[in-house]
Formats: C-alpha cells, sequence, structure tokens
C-alpha cells in the first residue's frame, strides 16, 4: 500500500499504509522490554522487527522493479530529509502511544501510526536502491530509524514512569536513563546538519526570489 501510494503521490493511499503499522507492535515491545530489562522480549521484538524490515524493502523493492513509473514523487521526496522536528514528533507520538497501550486507547494509536510513519520511509529506502538513488535511500532509513529508536525509547521512559520493572534498582534506572540520552543523542548530530541544511536552502530561496523581484 505504502510503495504504490508513493509511486503515484497519493496521500490518502499513503496514510492508509500508515493506519495498518505492522512495526510499531515490535518497537512498542522493544520499549516495554527495556523498561523491564526482559532480554527475551527484546530478543523476539527485534528480530520481529527485522523480519518485518527486510519484508517491506523487499516487497517494495520487487513493485518498484515492476514498475514502469520510478518518477521521484513529492511524497517520495517528502521522506528523503529528515530532521529534529521528525525526531521531536516521534518521541511525543512514541509517549502518546504507550499512554494508549496503558489505557487501552485504540483511537490514540490510529494518531501515532500517522504521526510516526514506519513503512513509508522503508519503501522509499527501496525506492532509492531499486533506482540508483542511494541518497533517498540514506536519508529515508534515516527517518525510520528515528521513528523506530524515539519511539522504543518514549516507550521505556513512560513505562518506567508508570512503575514497570518495580524490581529494578536505582542502578538499572540510571542505567536505562543513560541509554535513552545516548541514543537520542546519537540521532541529534545528522537530525541537526539536515535540519540546518534545509534552513540554508530556504534563506537561499528567499534571497533569490528577492533579487529576482527587484
Amino acid at each position: 500500500i505504502a510503495t504504490l501510494g508513493l509511486l503515484q503521490s497519493s496521500a490518502p493511499v499513503v496514510i492508509g499504509a500508515m493506519l495498518v503499522s505492522p512495526l510499531l507492535g515490535p518497537i512498542m515491545g522493544i520499549g516495554f522490554g527495556l523498561a523491564v530489562i526482559d532480554p527475551g522480549l527484546i530478543k523476539r521484538s527485534l528480530v520481529t522487527l527485522l523480519v518485518g524490515v527486510l519484508i517491506a524493502i523487499a516487497v517494495a523493492s520487487l513493485i518498484i522493479w515492476l514498475s514502469p513509473i520510478k518518477d521521484v514523487t513529492p511524497e517520495i521526496r517528502a521522506r528523503t530529509q529528515p530532521t529534529l522536528i521528525d525526531l521531536g514528533v516521534a518521541v511525543i507520538g512514541g509517549i502518546a502511544g504507550v499512554y494508549a497501550i496503558l489505557r487501552t486507547l485504540s483511537g490514540v494509536m490510529v494518531g501515532v501510526a500517522i504521526a510516526t510513519a514506519l513503512v513509508p520511509p522503508l519503501s522509499t529506502v527501496a525506492f532509492g536502491l531499486t533506482t540508483g538513488r542511494y541518497d533517498f535511500a540514506m536519508g529515508a532509513g534515516l527517518l525510520f530509524i528515528t521513528n523506530t529508536i524515539a519511539i522504543a525509547m518514549a516507550a521505556t521512559a513512560v513505562a518506567r514512569l508508570n512503575r514497570f520493572g518495580p524490581s529494578l534498582t536505582a542502578q538499572h534506572t540510571m542505567m536505562q536513563v543513560a541509554g535513552i540520552v545516548a541514543a537520542l543523542s546519537v540521532l541529534v548530530v545528522p537530525l541537526g546538519i539536515s535540519f540546518n541544511n534545509i534552513a540554508r536552502e530556504v534563506r537561499a530561496r528567499h534571497a533569490v526570489q528577492a533579487e529576482l523581484g527587484d
């Protein structure tokens, strides 16, 4: 669904793919596994996530390879330059997602799935790999990794605040806090660079338009 929506630049179809959201479950599983330090849950969730990612990229690559249309659409391009704003959206979305799970609010999960898209970036990765646009693949891959890590870390933090893992010591909590900060800090650098590049492009565009206007 995501790949077809991207190829025809149909926002409603891409949103429909977001609603299916098959990868949100294992990412939440990773977050809760880290919260209670359950190696079994973390391992199962990681395996499920990895298999899902590989299947998504493989299916999308096949569809793109078979498709006679391989134009770069606005929907594809929109997923190739993630910034710090995407990180903020993913963190807030992850917090809302855990809250929805704890309170069994299915309607909130729908919003989380749309806000923190997971499969459309993977379809964009497949597009980049299939068409030789490796810059697109890298940008979309960074967006997927950003959403994945931010959602998982947010899930860990909210789960701990809701007293998951009551047998954990203060040392365990400090290790979890340090891990969350480190994971998000690693993302800040490339996302900050991308954000700065986009801001510079916008300023340059405005300057050119002002000159042309004069």
